[in-house]
């Protein structure tokens, strides 16, 4: 196992762990399969479903960030954008079989997640969780809305 996931990285929000840990997985996942000698059949699936598990990830997060009116996004948001173009550049460079899917690449893609889940989604989390977001997907402003207009 190349990820091993422990509370350090619990951000408290049900949602974004997750999809944190789904992410983990993922890469252990294509670990796994590379350690066991699999060919492109099987690492290019996964690492495909990588792909886009993190879009969409990213895109909740973002929503969650907008909706709430996290500070940072526009550098949250460039982060995420980054690592989607490099992911999409990693799958289409090893589907055409330009590049192969190394120990170098997921130790950049763990390493990646790791900070990013550890310092940069830290720093969105008290503001998610002052807006009512760790109280399950729903924003404070979600939960009045609705309680309201069943009044």
């Amino acid at each position: 196992m190349l990820f091993v996931w422990n509370d350090d990285y619990r951000t408290g929000i049900a949602a974004i762990d997750d999809d944190h840990r789904a992410l983990v997985n993922l890469i252990n996942d294509l670990y796994e399969a590379m350690q066991d000698g699999s060919g492109g059949a099987l690492l290019l699936p996964i690492f495909s479903a990588l792909t886009h598990y993190t879009e969409t990830h990213f895109a909740k997060e973002e929503r969650y960030m907008i909706e709430c009116d996290a500070p940072d996004q526009e550098k949250h948001f460039r982060e995420h954008k980054l690592m989607v173009t490099k992911l999409a550049d990693l799958e289409s460079r090893h589907r055409k079989g330009e590049a192969a899917i190394s120990l170098q690449t997921l130790t950049f893609l763990r390493d990646w997640l790791k900070n990013h889940i550890c310092v940069v989604d830290q720093v969105m989390v008290p503001h998610l969780k002052e807006k009512g977001l760790g109280l399950g997907t729903q924003t404070k402003k979600q939960t009045e809305g609705e309680l309201s207009t069943d009044t």
